[in-house]
């Protein structure tokens, strides 16, 4: 389908004109990196204004980059110092969503994404803005993709997503999904028309990161994950509600998970019959629902790995970590295979909950203690002083109040 083109300029689109970034920072001494880190030092509270609503964070290097009502900020983890703060000018101030309706605000769940362009690496987040309507023209929402430049913090530029005809955008925020082969996927819950009150609906748009345009978009389709040329998400039909922590729900059983080549649009697979659907992004070429893993190429279900409640992560090297109520996996992103399991009923090992996998370790939590696992193993590898970290790279962890923990060993 084809789509409005990006507006390339920094006065262009809603909210175009280049925020103004502040002085350019100082360089910070260099960060010693520990790979992957079995040590942590004391916690750098991120220098965040207090009433800023955080929406989602993730590190690139020594630096975090965290999307916020206002917009977006980028700091360095070893000091806290905020290195650029690059604000949306929205004409509508009110008070926004977290993105998922109903989640609890400490919920992060629209973290930025990260694009290569050149030499120049990008940050890119979605947002919503208001048009207000006059004469017999009604007020209007619409859905926007920024990139920012990582080092500066300025606008590299800005796309509006057209509303398919008969839909409106939501005021919940967009997301962007993920980026693969020069593109990037945003999905926005929408309505149409014809919908009641108590349904909703969504949109997913690609957009070449090259030219800015909107190459393909899907309406009733609510991408989630991107993977291995593969956008996963729930097909969803008029009579479908998205409820708390990220869920489709249907009275009847007419969801569909689905996969679609990020290159057309077309669809790659379908697993129809579902009255609820969760999917999140896990990475390896896996994505999750409620209860299993599953393989992005074909939407399979990877052999050994389910449970209720399941939660993964991937090490960004070759294994994705998985628990549930009842068992820890660890699963080889090339074969699929199960390497290793921790069982809830085994009585020589306490099951860990898992917190974060980065580069052939795990970090978990086995109160009191906390610990790294090996990931390719499960074997406890060494124990650590907390806290719960969200999110571990060579540099640093970062828990969900906002403090990173450097590196230290």
């Amino acid at each position: 389908m084809s789509g409005l083109a990006g507006c390339s300029d920094d006065t262009s689109g809603a909210g175009g004109k280049t925020p103004d970034a502040g002085p350019a920072a100082k360089p910070e001494a260099s960060a010693q990196a520990f790979d992957p880190p079995l040590k942590f030092g004391k916690g750098v509270k991120l220098a965040q204004d207090e009433d800023v609503k955080t929406w989602g964070f993730a590190a690139l290097g020594s630096e975090v980059y965290v999307r916020t009502d206002n917009g977006l900020d980028a700091y360095d983890t070893r000091s806290g110092r905020k290195l650029w703060s690059s604000a949306l000018d929205r004409k509508d101030r009110k008070e926004r969503y977290t993105g998922t309706e109903g989640v609890p605000k400490d919920d992060r769940r629209i973290p930025p994404v990260f694009v290569q362009q050149g030499e120049r690496t990008e940050v890119l987040f979605a947002f919503t803005d208001y048009t207000k309507g006059s004469g017999t023209g009604v007020d209007r929402a619409d859905a926007y993709l920024r990139a920012v430049d990582a080092g500066s913090g300025k606008v590299s530029w800005t796309a509006r997503l057209p509303v398919p005809t008969g839909m409106g955008i939501s005021d919940i925020e967009p997301s962007v999904v993920g980026a693969e082969n020069g593109t990037a996927v945003v999905a926005a819950l929408a309505s149409t028309n014809d919908s009641s009150e108590d349904s909703e609906s969504a949109v997913t748009y690609a957009v070449d990161l090259s030219t800015h345009q909107v190459t393909w978009k899907q309406e009733g389709f609510a991408a989630a994950a991107v993977d291995s040329g593969t956008v996963v998400g729930a097909q969803v039909r008029d009579s479908a509600t998205f409820g708390q922590l990220g869920a489709w729900h249907a009275e009847k059983e007419d969801l569909a998970l689905t996969g679609r080549a990020i290159a057309d649009g077309t669809v790659r697979w379908k697993d129809e019959g579902h009255s609820s659907l969760e999917v999140n992004r896990v990475g390896g070429g896996l994505f999750a629902t409620e209860a299993a893993l599953h393989d992005s190429r074909t939407g399979k279900a990877v052999a050994g790995v389910d449970g209720a409640y399941i939660t993964c992560y991937y090490d960004q090297q070759s294994v994705v970590v998985c628990g549930s109520d009842e068992t820890v996996r660890g699963v080889d992103t090339r074969s699929r295979k199960v390497l290793w399991t921790i069982s809830k009923e085994d009585p020589s090992r306490k099951m860990p909950t898992i917190q974060a996998a980065w580069h052939g370790a795990v970090y978990a939590n086995a109160a009191p203690d906390y610990v790294v696992l090996d990931a390719k193993t499960g074997k406890d590898r060494t124990t650590f002083n907390g806290p719960h970290l969200f999110l571990v790279n060579e540099y640093a962890g970062m828990d969900l109040d906002m403090v990173a923990y450097p590196a230290t060993g």
